[in-house]
């Protein structure tokens, strides 16, 4: 799919706004999928208003093209938009959903798919309404007056019909808002947070805050006394967000989102749009009469007065105002934000009085992964599950929840309820991992394993081996190495060099048995070559550890690609090579013991280690 149009076509869509709006929703829709993220072949059900289906379908076309005139062959084609509508009396050639690499299928509602459409589906989706800034855009760049927020929401949140109605009249002072008859209202309901599973994290604070809640309602307890902001942090596809509103729907707040991307977008993306967007942002959840739990995703774009850049001064009047909004005290006011880089944030944001909790969420275990899977599937039961959620390793929330979708896809297709067939059928396909790089993975691990266990500071080693891996999935491994070490409460040079020394076994393996390197210890970052190089750097650039002791920079400097001089980047290649020479030398004394404990993972596929082992 194409993350940008051409100059025709977006000239096309100021044209037709009812295009224009399919295409910005289609987008939002579509934005989490491995077909619009990746690039991915595959097959996408998206199911709209039966009245905005031709506008949908065009949308499609220029989603997959990014062309105002592309050629969509059912035979060479790599894309194609198949529209299916009830009542239509051509027939869909299902040829066209089996021959395109990228097909996206628009249809007007879920029971005129065929079981065959169904079945191959990827992913079954029903389009949300638009926001309000798509209908603020939209009315922009076809010229029309402009409206507010408010205006824009509530166009926003009718029906289809009357989005089509309102969308592009010239003035809506005098609109009328009237949902059709025979409609009602859409309303969404947020579970709570206890009846989620997962989030064990934010539990505690949860209910600490409930009863601080409790307590400054019944007028016991000074608000000033509430510890009343915290920031989740995580990678993505965790939660953060459903847990931040199912929070919320728990403490009986008013759920208020935002994110510095909303901000950073609104108006013309001017400083003073942003500021006014985001001072918006904090007066509607102080204009809540009930409470309300403000949440503001993407804290780490904030900006940060550290930095140096030509957005200084825009970054550093941002920063400012954020400080001064998030430091006023505002009853019934809960701050919760959201962030998977926390290095990334201004150190003031974090500070006492602000966002001075910080929770983890990370990856649920496997307990977890039964629970989330069997919550949306309806509580159909955790330890029937178990089987396979325990083999759904580093799969987060939102990976299960599609794990989900293509279960229940399954039960749809057979006209059944979910069933233990259709959990087989719905699991991710797994491809076997060919026995010449299984060797080569069981080495690679087993390296790392005998490096360990000649360091003091290790307690256990435990080396696990997969026979097979997802075939969807990127980045997964086909081994890991888990170390349980003591308590380094000030790493030593030896300390640190034993950890480059770790790192780097598991390819000095690869070469000393092998005879030559594989991908495996690098590619993306937390790989065993970024995490070596890391550690080499931060040893000179901040510890002082190199020929000369100097402080260049901070972690997180460096983490932003702070430019080393030639001198202090040739002192780390240094220390990386020397490392890398001593564990061959060491490597090669444990020869014998690489081999054997080779031979073992690959049979038992699990093995414990201790240093003395």
């Amino acid at each position: 799919m194409r993350h940008r149009i051409t100059a025709g076509a977006f000239k096309e869509l100021r044209k037709r706004p009812g295009v224009m709006l399919s295409y910005f929703v289609l987008r939002r829709t579509l934005r989490h999928t491995a077909q619009f993220q990746g690039d991915l072949p595959g097959l996408i059900v998206v199911i709209v208003d039966k009245q905005w289906v031709g506008r949908f379908h065009r949308a499609g076309e220029l989603l997959l093209s990014g062309q105002r005139q592309a050629f969509f062959n059912a035979e060479t084609s790599r894309h194609r938009v198949v529209t299916i509508e009830g009542g239509a009396k051509r027939k869909v050639d299902l040829d066209v959903l089996r021959y395109s690499a990228q097909t996206i299928v628009i249809a007007d509602s879920f029971d005129v798919l065929p079981a065959k459409a169904r079945m191959a589906a990827d992913e079954i989706l029903y389009v949300d309404n638009p926001t309000s800034r798509h209908v603020q855009a939209i009315r922009k760049l076809t010229g029309r007056s402009k409206v507010d927020a408010e205006t824009a929401r509530r166009v926003a949140n009718g029906s289809w019909d009357e989005i089509d109605a309102l969308l592009c009249r010239q003035s809506l002072d005098k609109a009328t808002y009237q949902t059709p008859k025979g409609e009602k209202e859409s309303s969404v309901s947020v579970p709570k947070l206890s009846e989620l599973p997962g989030f064990v994290s934010v539990r505690l604070w949860a209910s600490e805050l409930a009863t601080d809640l409790a307590a400054w309602r019944a007028r016991k307890l000074e608000w000033s006394n509430v510890d009343r902001a915290a920031v989740l942090i995580g990678p993505p596809g965790v939660g953060k967000t459903m847990c931040a509103a199912a929070l919320a729907a728990e403490l009986g707040l008013a759920f208020v989102s935002t994110s510095a991307g909303q901000w950073q977008s609104a108006g013309g993306g001017y400083l003073g749009d942003m500021l006014k967007s985001m001072r918006s942002s904090f007066e509607k959840a102080a204009a809540s009469t009930s409470g309300a739990l403000l949440f503001i995703d993407e804290l780490d774009s904030i900006g940060n007065r550290e930095h140096d850049s030509r957005n200084a001064y825009y970054e550093t009047q941002v920063v400012n105002t954020f400080l001064e909004l998030t430091s006023r005290d505002i009853p019934g006011v809960v701050m919760l934000a959201a962030t998977n880089r926390v290095d990334d944030i201004e150190p003031a944001v974090l500070r006492s009085g602000r966002f001075e909790r910080q929770i983890f969420v990370g990856l649920p275990t496997r307990q977890e992964r039964a629970d989330i899977l069997s919550y949306h599937l309806g509580n159909f039961g955790s330890e029937r599950i178990r089987r396979w959620t325990d083999r759904l390793e580093d799969f987060s929330p939102a990976d299960l929840e599609r794990v989900a979708r293509a279960i229940k896809r399954s039960a749809r297709s057979a006209g059944r309820e979910v069933t233990l067939v259709d959990v087989e059928a719905g699991m991710p396909a797994k491809v076997s991992i060919p026995e010449d790089v299984l060797y080569r993975i069981a080495v690679h691990e087993c390296g790392h394993a005998i490096a360990a266990t000649s360091c003091d500071f290790i307690k256990e080693v435990t080396i696990e081996l997969a026979d097979t891996i997802f075939e969807d999935r990127r980045v997964q491994l086909g081994g890991q190495v888990r170390y349980e070490t003591k308590d380094l409460v000030m790493p030593t040079e030896d300390v640190l060099r034993a950890q480059i020394r770790i790192s780097l076994a598991g390819l000095a393996a690869e070469e000393m048995e092998l005879g030559n390197k594989s991908t495996g210890a690098g590619g993306h970052i937390g790989s065993d070559l970024d995490s070596a190089t890391k550690t080499a750097r931060l040893m000179v650039a901040t510890w002082g550890m190199g020929r000369v002791p100097h402080f260049h920079a901070d972690r997180r400097q460096l983490e932003r690609s702070y430019r080393l001089s030639g001198e202090t980047s040739e002192e780390i290649g240094k220390i990386l090579l020397e490392e890398w020479r001593n564990v061959k030398d060491h490597l090669r004394l444990e020869r014998e013991k690489l081999l054997r404990l080779t031979s073992e993972l690959l049979v038992s596929r699990t093995v414990r280690l201790n240093p003395d082992g």
